[in-house]
């Protein structure tokens, strides 16, 4: 009976020290003091290699692959995020320029940088400029990148590390096939074709621990209906294009994909850190050739949570963990937490990199955010600080605002609508002063007078048959098109509508025209029509016998200004602007009604309303409908000031 007694004893305290070393699994496997789990990759973008000089761009992206990617941080997996090559000439023009890309190719070779690391490169809208063909054995892409060389489009690269964690990597091919020059390569395009590949992508990596979406365009740049469905199990998407123009573009979307803008390499020198910490995604946007780089990926902050990561692990953490990386050893870690000193990290037992720091997670699950402030410094007396707002409830997520226009508002349809509304709103504007010509009303020389003096001059140009049915006409053309005509791509004919791009035969959507022709109608067109008003009602007035034609020097200093430095303005923009949107594509600026013949069309509005004749204006008042009879107005002055009157 007492062995009995004992033996039972003896089992349940098994059971008990089993239990405890299974609840004891949490804090060493995940989030502990340990390097279990860690993982960590760069991400680079934007490179541009240029034949135009800029030597220290292309020596200091050999250093970066030499020094930083292959002897300080020693990433498994670097993305490079398109943009490989520059590929545009000293003005406007863009072609495809093989010594940028055999000096990227060298660069790669060289530092055998492949070989310490799975180098991922896709292509960029600059890498498809003049690409008639990009899976054609002559594309540049296809013959001097790394991953070109193997894939016609779209790849995904799947690792296992010694944690048997998976961690999958989808490049995306965004851009256009074919590949026009610039200006219209701006916005990305994805095929059914390409589609169908990036779907069977996806569906090869659903079991991963995690999987990282990569391209070169936001998605807010791209034809890409269907793509986020595709990414569903993905924690993150990352991209670049954008450069630097609007620093820290980050946006979480709707179904809790995190989409993460990089600011370039070409001018600014930019790069990312990359960590998934037990499934929990953490960065920090650097810039070459600091002394220091780290990245917080335990607590993570909280503006990048998504529900795509197991986020209870966060409270289930035993530690505070800092992933480090140093030209010189680290002194010191010392870390605060709501501007309180809390410790000071040590390295962890198994990974130099790591600097850990135990915590109890509970005293913080509280649903506030807390800051946390990391206070680095080497023995060069270099120092580092970052820090970030942290909450371990899986509901605080902050918001965005400017990058959340930036990266969800789909730009391809907002040009689209912005332009047709322009010109709708032009057309309406035209009709309604060429119905007021045949319903003058006297005009008060008091009141309103810079309305009046509008109104009048805007009556006078649509009551002239030719004026409003050319300048009808021209808004109306920018629907049927085409506005450029020229070989849009190397080798082969094409034409660029509003509607989209025609080239070798295959459509493409409207890409960056629909901007393009914004700034014309606001900076040509409407500009253009103000001077041709004007010049239409001095013409009237010179055609008047009873006006005294003598003004003031304001007015004098008025008719100058809106009539001929307007014209010589409307006119300097349409051939400058029209060489800018064609420098890229032989005979365009000839050939393209958008082109010299725009400018032509112009000179020739112009000169035939200084050359008017008084039965050129075909407005009249109707002063008695009883009697249907009309009677012809004339302008009368009134203090220098003309007006309408019956």
């Amino acid at each position: 009976m007492i062995f009995s007694f004992f033996y039972f004893l003896f089992l349940f305290f098994l059971h008990i020290q089993q239990i405890k070393s299974l609840n004891d699994v949490p804090s060493d496997e995940y989030l502990g003091n340990t390097g279990k789990h860690l993982f960590y990759f760069v991400h680079v973008t934007d490179i541009h290699i240029t034949h135009l000089g800029h030597t220290d761009r292309t020596e200091q992206f050999e250093q970066f692959c030499n020094q930083t990617i292959k002897s300080l941080i020693k990433p498994q997996v670097t993305v490079v995020s398109g943009d490989l090559a520059h590929n545009r000439d000293r003005t406007f023009g863009s072609a495809q320029y093989e010594q940028e890309w055999i000096t990227y190719k060298d660069i790669l070779n060289r530092t055998n940088i492949t070989q310490y690391t799975a180098w991922l490169d896709m292509r960029g809208n600059h890498d498809a400029f003049m690409d008639p063909d990009p899976q054609s054995n002559r594309s540049f892409y296809r013959i001097y990148s790394h991953q070109g060389v193997l894939h016609e489009g779209s790849y995904q690269h799947t690792l296992t590390t010694k944690d048997n964690d998976t961690y999958s990597f989808i490049g995306i091919d965004m851009c256009p096939r074919p590949g026009a020059g610039r200006p219209f390569n701006f916005l990305g395009h994805i095929s059914k074709e390409e589609m169908k590949n990036i779907r069977k992508l996806s569906e090869q990596t659903q079991n991963s621990t995690a999987t990282i979406f990569f391209g070169h365009y936001p998605l807010s740049f791209t034809y890409s209906s269907g793509l986020t469905e595709l990414m569903h199990h993905g924690i993150a998407y990352l991209n670049g294009h954008l450069h630097s123009g609007i620093k820290h573009l980050y946006a979480r979307h709707s179904d809790g994909l995190l989409e993460l803008e990089l600011g370039d390499w070409k001018d600014n020198r930019r790069f990312r850190i990359v960590t998934i910490d037990s499934g929990i995604l953490s960065f920090e946007d650097v810039n070459f050739n600091q002394p220091i780089y780290a990245v917080i990926s335990n607590p993570k902050a909280a503006k990048f949570k998504t529900p795509r990561e197991p986020l209870y692990r966060l409270s289930q953490s035993t530690h505070i963990r800092i992933v480090i990386f140093s030209k010189w050893s680290i002194v010191n870690v010392n870390i605060s937490i709501d501007s309180k000193f809390f410790g000071t990290a040590i390295e962890s037992i198994d990974n130099e990199n790591l600097y850990v720091l135990p915590w109890n997670a509970s005293f913080y699950n509280d649903g506030h955010l807390h800051t946390l402030s990391i206070e680095i410094k080497d023995n060069q007396n270099n120092t580092m600080k970052i820090e970030n707002e942290f909450s371990l409830t899986t509901t605080t997520i902050t918001a965005f605002a400017r990058s959340k226009f930036i990266l969800l508002t789909h730009w391809p349809t907002f040009g689209i609508v912005v332009i047709i509304i322009s010109l709708c709103i032009y057309i309406i504007i035209l009709t309604f002063f060429r119905y007021r010509a045949k319903r003058m009303t006297q005009s008060c020389g008091v009141c309103f007078t810079l309305w009046n003096t509008i109104r009048l001059r805007m009556v006078l140009l649509c009551s002239i048959d030719l004026f409003y049915y050319s300048l009808v006409g021209l808004a109306l053309y920018h629907f049927i098109g085409p506005w450029y005509i020229g070989y849009l791509t190397d080798g082969y004919f094409g034409a660029a509508f509003l509607w989209g791009t025609i080239i070798r035969g295959m459509y493409l959507p409207p890409d960056m025209q629909t901007y393009m022709g914004t700034i014309q109608l606001v900076f040509f067109l409407f500009p253009f029509t103000l001077c041709l008003c004007s010049s239409c009602y001095y013409r009237y007035i010179q055609l008047q016998a009873n006006i005294n034609l003598a003004e003031s020097k304001c007015n004098r200093a008025v008719r100058i200004y809106t009539v001929y430095i307007l014209f010589g303005y409307t006119l300097v923009f349409i051939l400058f602007w029209s060489y800018v949107t064609t420098a890229s594509y032989k005979l365009a600026l000839p050939m393209s009604p958008f082109g010299i013949t725009l400018a032509l069309f112009s000179i020739f509005l112009y000169a035939k309303s200084n050359l008017l004749k008084m039965e050129d204006f075909k407005f009249q008042s109707i002063t008695n409908d009883r009697e249907n009879s009309t009677n012809v107005n004339t302008i009368e002055t009134d203090d220098q000031q003309a007006f309408v009157t019956e």
